[in-house]
């Protein structure tokens, strides 16, 4: 097995997943509502951005992306780690997954060794 420094986005969500299958489903519905409350709110988000390296209109698209595989995906996704983490956490996907699955542990999950692994996973810098 790899050290933990050396893992990809892809294989820490695979990783996550295969430890904790069962809040798979519940993090994928929280992200869909999230990705339509974004497009719903768009104009809002659009005035209030302030990341630097990275414009609105790529972080939006990004949103557009997800929620559009969610849309198409949704169902094997919540079956399927290789699925999940090839889909929702490869290349510049990532940058918004790795936030939206910290956040999710943080203020959604009430299973707190799910929270732990989010922390150790995606928080910790070696």
């Amino acid at each position: 097995m790899k050290s933990l420094h050396d893992l990809t986005n892809t294989e820490r969500a695979k990783l996550l997943y295969d430890l904790f299958p069962a809040e798979m489903p519940c993090f994928l519905k929280d992200l869909t509502n999230v990705c339509e409350e974004l497009k719903e709110q768009k104009e809002k988000y659009l005035k209030e951005w302030d990341c630097a390296p990275m414009t609105f209109d790529f972080w939006f698209s990004i949103v557009a992306d997800i929620a559009d595989m969610l849309k198409r995906h949704n169902f094997i996704m919540s079956k399927s780690s290789t699925v999940f983490s090839d889909q929702l956490f490869f290349k510049h996907y990532s940058f918004f997954m790795n936030d939206r699955i910290i956040k999710y542990a943080d203020r959604k999950s009430e299973n707190e060794k799910f929270k732990i692994a989010v922390n150790l996973l995606y928080k910790l810098k070696e």
